[in-house]
């Protein structure tokens, strides 16, 4: 059946070009020949696109548990698929569920002179974040795996909340702008789906949706900064990216730092910062070094009433004055430190991730 396409321009429309998601309204509707109609409605406040910080958060929420089984395999960045056959300091385990990590674990912890490495019934199958599976046929071959993967401390999934499905998402491609909608109905289609996306298109849940938490509570969410902020609450709560011991002070003044994220005024602006090396000595003062130009700038991390923390950061001169913001903590590990400038009504908050060098 052929179909006829109505677009209705708006003031988003007018500025697509500038790839700014602007608080607008568009519509965007199809109709049939035959008079029917399909209205596909995005109001961009609460639309994301592939450089979205949401966009990272939901893809760590759908992506495939790394993390629960690190007791087994020691990275997050892939994991075990049970059943299994372990054996771990001469004693055999045959791990049928997560249930079973803790007995490898109450095993680890009779003793403190054991090696506690666990030892594989070969072969055994690995399920990488996007749920792809690669079998490995001896522990030589899973070695050289572990190996490659480099570190593991960067952001993996956050286990303890969950989407529950099906989940409607309109999709609007401004290449060439067709309009299309999209029902989700599980984690692996929905992390599929977000790491598929391509520049040009924007995207946005059908809400209210809801999602558990690890107490079994459900959460209903309206809008994207609601589902931003029941995310980023309970990462504290989440084993897999917890900051447990480290302190924050000690995190920024061992070594150097680059920006591996800039998000700010609706747009990526990472590339901006690229070539600078951030340094944070323990007197509080910092230095930016981009083309061997030095800019000098001082730190000082505060503890809110809200129970986080807030680094204020300021250096001299103009270059770096979208950086001069002070900036809640949202986690941090020994390599990486994401952080947030949140506007009044969630509109135009600011992040900014720094990554070790």
């Amino acid at each position: 059946m052929q179909l006829c396409f109505n677009y209705v321009k708006s003031a988003y429309d007018i500025m697509r070009k500038s790839y700014l998601l602007l608080p607008y309204l568009f519509v965007l509707a199809f109709f049939s020949c035959q008079d029917e109609t399909e209205t596909i409605r995005l109001n961009t406040q609460n639309s994301f696109a592939k450089s979205s910080p949401i966009t990272s958060l939901i893809s760590r929420v759908s992506q495939y548990e790394t993390t629960d089984d690190n007791v087994l395999d020691g990275t997050s960045n892939c994991s075990i698929k049970l059943p299994a056959h372990v054996t771990v300091n001469g004693q055999y385990v045959y791990v049928i569920s997560a249930a079973d990590f803790q007995t490898v674990q109450d095993i680890k912890n009779l003793s403190s002179t054991d090696d506690d490495i666990v030892h594989f019934g070969f072969p055994i199958t690995i399920v990488y974040p996007n749920y792809q599976e690669h079998d490995v046929a001896n522990e030589t071959e899973f070695e050289t795996i572990l190996a490659e993967y480099g570190d593991d401390s960067l952001y993996h999934n956050i286990s303890c909340i969950n989407f529950n499905y099906p989940i409607s998402i309109n999709i609007y491609n401004s290449n060439n702008q067709v309009a299309s909608s999209v029902t989700l109905q599980n984690d692996n289609q929905l992390y599929t789906f977000v790491n598929n996306l391509i520049d040009g298109e924007i995207v946005g849940f059908v809400f209210p949706i809801t999602l558990t938490n690890s107490d079994g509570d459900t959460i209903t969410v309206a809008n994207n900064s609601q589902l931003e902020s029941a995310i980023e609450s309970v990462i504290d709560d989440c084993s897999s990216t917890s900051s447990g011991t480290l302190i924050l002070s000690d995190v920024l003044t061992s070594g150097s730092w680059y920006v591996s994220y800039y998000y700010g005024d609706g747009n990526d602006q990472t590339n901006y910062y690229n070539g600078y090396n951030f340094t944070f000595n323990p007197n509080g003062n910092c230095t930016a070094i981009k083309n061997s130009i030095i800019t000098d700038g001082d730190w000082d991390i505060h503890d809110e009433s809200g129970g986080y923390h807030r680094l204020d950061l300021h250096f001299d001169g103009s270059a770096l004055d979208e950086m001069e913001e002070g900036w809640k903590v949202l986690e941090f590990t020994a390599t990486s430190i994401r952080l947030k400038d949140e506007s009044g009504d969630g509109s135009d908050n600011h992040y900014l991730n720094f990554t070790k060098n």
